[in-house]
């Protein structure tokens, strides 16, 4: 009972913050404007839930504790300087700390975006695309900073200059409003750039023309086929990677396996979408592969494995453009 009392406690209190945090302009322009609720006893109420919320570490990562120190950190100065726009100061705070955090990793990549969308779809790291989509991510990592610096300038301005009204409404209201159609208008580029990046991927990467390899089909359905590859050193997927150590590349893989499903079940050989991607251990030739290729529709799905299926290499899922659709 107790430890299922210090769960609720613990979400209930992470909700409260969230909410504050995204509320306070509201909230504090409610308190101190409409209600008049004392500075000082609003200070303190600032502080008391500021200081439990970082003790009790509720929070799901960093960012909710660094959160309540700054509001800790207002709430002490503005009980003591008993000056309500020591309190206002929270969200351009939170604009100059987004604008740090996002500015430090141009200059230190990856940048932030990739990192999020990274860590969204692990298939991005060693795909085909992934410099395309480090670059489109760099570009957006700049379109925020730029945004924190124009909406911060404002947040600065309804601090100085604009009455609690025009604080509250721009903080609380405005800023998201800017945020959420920066957002959307964002989505609706990143749906059109994906879609013709994912079509630029070329059937055949780097000129592999030719597999030079032996194939042998053991098992084949409707839309199912396993099939035994015996790589050697000659196959041109080798050729420069690396010399004295030849490495089968992830692209090559993939490559692999849309080569086959075109040529087996006459699926189209541009993707249009990776969903999923994982290369689990390195092919070293010469070597006997073990390739489970299945279509549904015009989504692929691969699997790679030594030829007994003991050791996984890699597997991966794509949706394909129909042949109809390729130019």
């Amino acid at each position: 009972m107790d430890s299922r009392f210090r769960k609720i406690f613990k979400v209930t209190a992470t909700v409260l913050f969230a909410a504050l945090a995204v509320l306070y302009p509201v909230f504090v322009y409610y308190s101190l404007v409409i209600r008049k609720i004392p500075l000082r006893q609003f200070s303190l109420a600032v502080i008391i839930f500021a200081f439990l919320i970082f003790i009790t570490g509720t929070s799901r990562g960093k960012s909710f504790k660094y959160n309540a120190l700054i509001l800790l950190g207002l709430g002490a100065l503005c009980l003591l300087l008993n000056t309500s726009i020591i309190l206002k100061f929270y969200p351009l705070i939170m604009n100059l700390v987004f604008l740090v955090n996002f500015g430090i990793t141009l200059f230190s990549p990856p940048c932030m975006v990739f990192r999020f969308a990274t860590m969204q779809d692990k298939s991005i790291k060693g795909s085909p695309t992934e410099k395309q989509v480090e670059t489109y991510c760099r570009k957006v990592t700049i379109v925020w900073c730029v945004f924190f610096i124009l909406n911060g300038s404002a947040a600065a301005w309804t601090i100085f200059f604009g009455t609690d009204a025009q604080w509250s409404i721009y903080n609380g209201g405005i800023s998201y409003i800017l945020t959420g159609i920066i957002f959307a208008g964002e989505f609706i580029i990143r749906m059109i750039v994906q879609k013709k990046m994912n079509k630029s991927v070329p059937p055949s990467v780097n000129g592999f023309n030719s597999l030079n390899n032996t194939e042998k089909i053991i098992d084949k359905t409707e839309n199912k086929v396993s099939m035994i590859l015996e790589l050697n050193e000659s196959n041109p997927y080798f050729s420069g990677h690396f010399p004295g150590f030849p490495i089968l590349p992830a692209v090559a893989q993939l490559e692999m396996a849309v080569r086959f499903s075109s040529r087996i079940f006459g699926t189209g050989t541009a993707i249009s979408q990776i969903k999923r991607m994982k290369f689990i251990n390195p092919v070293h030739p010469p070597l006997a592969i073990l390739l489970i290729i299945e279509v549904k529709n015009d989504t692929l799905s691969f699997n790679i494995s030594s030829s007994d299926g003991e050791l996984n290499y890699s597997l991966g899922t794509v949706i394909l453009y129909p042949p109809s659709e390729i130019a």
